[in-house]
């Protein structure tokens, strides 16, 4: 985040079937840029035209500050790209509460992590994270309401989550300079029906049958609010290399629903990349700050970045290699190896030895 051009501030919005909380980040719009005009024959004039500030948004993928990665800074290698950003966001793949909210039950693997993480994925520069996901309810209902708590006291947007469905599945907008910037969540990994939020219980944005279109509502409705509109999705399966076919369907309908940017989580593994018609989908973004990223695949992953200069984005990604739970940007061959392994993966588009995403031909190995 680039902190000293951001104030965040709340409101309140009337988003598909009653009022959700979202949460604004305001920015200073900069002074119009101007531009001089000489018609032939008459004097020279000055004219303002609005400026087109690009935006720079960075991803990154699953974070819990388990088994001890909140001891120390994990993110210290990686902090100068995400506070670089305009913003930034990750998959908050976790409760944060106290050992007093307990753990839900008949899970195999609860994630907790203790009050101090908020505060390091501030100080780091991370300023929202999804919320929609397997382990966002590992402190029952009572620590989901406490993560948020944390997480407001630490300047940290959420989307995804809330007290009633209008709050789970309501947008973040943010004002960065002269644009809008929109972020909503959804999972289609939930351990139990009842992890869904309803109109009167708290929960999750789900992606499941019957609430898929609602989930295009939603998309729907920060299309109306924003210029730029973010979704990002817990799908999949864990360490696939490739999407299943529902997730390239969801994709498709949330595009045509308007979706600039499509950015998965859940594999815990990198996965490929597709351009829809001008959105971007990145299928997994793989693990990020994670303690228990210890194979080759799971210590492999990227930030992508996604720079927007009026209606164009370009996505560049940034290699990263994690060692001991924690992010590292990749060096020497792990640079090449990890775009490499996106590149075979992808439909349509490849990343060159920069790591910047173009149109490509050729087949991908997910078929």
């Amino acid at each position: 985040m680039d902190v000293p051009r951001l104030l965040v501030v709340f409101a309140l919005f009337a988003a598909g079937c009653g009022a959700g909380a979202q949460a604004v980040v305001t920015a200073p719009t900069p002074v119009p840029a101007s531009t001089t005009i000489t018609q032939p024959g008459e004097a020279t004039t000055t004219t303002t035209m609005p400026p087109v500030d690009p935006i720079t948004l960075v991803f990154g993928g699953d974070v819990s500050l388990t088994h001890g990665l909140a001891d120390a800074d994990p993110f210290e290698d990686v902090a100068m790209v995400l506070q670089s950003a305009d913003l930034s966001w990750v998959n908050l793949e976790t409760a944060i509460a106290e050992e007093s909210f307990g753990s839900s039950p008949d899970k195999e693997y609860v994630f907790r992590s203790p009050p101090a993480a908020a505060g390091l994925l501030a100080a780091a520069g991370i300023d929202g994270v999804a919320l929609a996901n397997n382990h966002a309810l590992d402190a029952g209902r009572a620590g989901l309401e406490r993560t948020i708590q944390l997480l407001d006291e630490a300047g940290i947007t959420h989307a995804g989550a809330g007290m009633n469905s209008d709050q789970a599945y309501a947008p973040v907008v943010a004002q960065v300079g002269s644009s809008t910037v929109a972020v909503v969540s959804f999972s289609r990994v939930l351990p139990d029906t009842s992890w869904a939020a309803t109109a009167d219980s708290a929960g999750l944005a789900s992606a499941y049958h019957p609430f898929i279109e609602r989930s295009a509502a939603a998309v729907a409705e920060a299309t109306r609010l924003a210029d730029v509109v973010v979704v990002m999705v817990h799908w999949g399966i864990e360490r696939s290399l490739c999407p299943e076919q529902y997730q390239r369907d969801l994709a498709a309908l949330w595009a045509e629903a308007g979706a600039d940017l499509i950015v998965g989580s859940h594999p815990h593994v990198l996965q490929g990349i597709e351009q829809i018609g001008d959105t971007w989908v990145m299928y997994s973004t793989g693990n990020f700050a994670f303690p228990s990223a210890y194979s080759d695949d799971t210590t492999r992953s990227v930030l992508f970045e996604a720079t927007i200069v009026g209606d164009e984005i370009s996505l560049l990604a940034r290699p990263v290699k994690i060692v001991d739970g924690r992010p590292t940007l990749a060096g020497g061959a792990d640079i090449g190896s990890i775009l490499e392994t996106l590149n075979e993966a992808s439909w349509s588009a490849s990343f060159d030895h920069e790591g910047l995403a173009g149109s490509a031909g050729g087949d991908s190995t997910c078929g």
